[in-house]
């Protein structure tokens, strides 16, 4: 990359974080108002809002690793009938707001927007729940750190190791999956085994049909109970939103 692409790129990270830090919540006009998404109820966006919902429209994009189209699809329209298990589970609890969120481990975004969750959990640790989804969208280093992830969380640490894969430069190879993985407590035998089992490809595959499904040609993206969200957005208006969710007394599905 050339530095002039560095210096722009690294403008517009500056300019995401000094956005989101605003108090939209409190400007004339910016409170949120909302929009059904028509075929896929009881979801919805905000208003005017075609495809992203952030407040800005940053988010990373890229064209996901190509595979047979029918496959896709018919993966997508299972999934479409009844999303909600494979966005939030099965393990919901009355009066607490699911959190469905979509990352890339290189995507710079996400991690300006993971602070704001941890914020959010913080703020409100009984009030929503949040569920990870892995969307690797950068080739073969991007999927190998989303299959340890996903592999990860059947040993209960799947946030620990993510945590980490963010302070690691680079993860680019088994060996350094796994090197990490041992330092974080986790039976590496086991994760290598799980990386490449049906298992995890099965909740890869639905991550995908769940993006699909919800329009998210980047990331980050997110689902806060009936929301639907693509891409960077102030703190004060996630929250604004969240608060919005958690006043509603109807399950979200």
């Amino acid at each position: 990359m050339k530095r002039r692409d560095l210096l722009v790129f690294g403008g517009i990270v500056a300019l995401i974080y000094g956005l989101r830090a605003l108090p939209w919540d409190r400007l004339p006009g910016r409170g949120p108002r909302y929009a059904d998404i028509a075929d896929l109820p009881p979801f919805r966006r905000l208003e005017g809002d075609g495809q992203t919902s952030g407040a800005t429209p940053a988010f990373v994009g890229l064209d996901p690793p190509s595979e047979d189209a029918d496959q896709r699809r018919a993966r997508a329209d299972v999934v479409r009938v009844d999303p909600c298990p494979a966005l939030f589970g099965t393990d919901g609890t009355p009066g607490v707001v699911p959190i469905a969120y979509f990352s890339e481990f290189r995507c710079p975004y996400c991690r300006a927007l993971e602070q704001d969750l941890d914020t959010l959990l913080t703020e409100f640790p009984v009030s929503f729940r949040l569920v990870q989804h892995e969307l690797p969208i950068f080739g073969p280093p991007s999927e190998l750190a989303a299959r340890a992830s996903v592999a990860a969380a059947r040993q209960g640490k799947q946030q620990e190791l993510r945590r980490r894969f963010m302070r690691t430069p680079i993860v680019a190879e088994e060996a350094s999956v796994l090197r990490v993985a041992a330092d974080v407590g986790l039976d590496v035998d086991r994760l290598a085994r799980d990386m490449s089992s049906p298992a995890v490809q099965a909740d890869l595959d639905r991550t995908r049909a769940l993006a699909d499904i919800f329009g998210f040609v980047g990331t980050p993206g997110l689902v806060v109970g009936r929301t639907v969200l693509n891409g960077a957005l102030p703190y004060a208006l996630l929250r604004r939103i969240a608060e919005d969710e958690s006043s509603m007394p109807d399950p979200v599905c």
